[in-house]
């Protein structure tokens, strides 16, 4: 292995992941086969915010729900 390969991968586990802080999920069907199902990611804003970027076009009637990303490694 190289320096170079080293200081890149130092840098790299040093480096704080985007992964999101929420996840988006919103309610599908009715009744019994109601579930949720993700349509987004959100993160925390310095601010005291939430910024939320949802996935696809998607048309959503009801409310969204964000969920803490339980895959967060913070």
């Amino acid at each position: 292995m190289t320096t170079e390969t080293q200081n890149t991968q130092q840098n790299q586990a040093s480096e704080p992941t985007n992964q999101p802080d929420w996840i988006a999920k919103a309610s599908k069907g009715y009744g019994k086969k109601q579930r949720l199902e993700r349509v987004g990611v959100a993160w925390n804003r310095e601010d005291g915010g939430i910024g939320i970027r949802l996935a696809g076009t998607q048309i959503i009637e009801d409310d969204i729900y964000l969920y803490p990303n339980q895959d967060t490694n913070a």
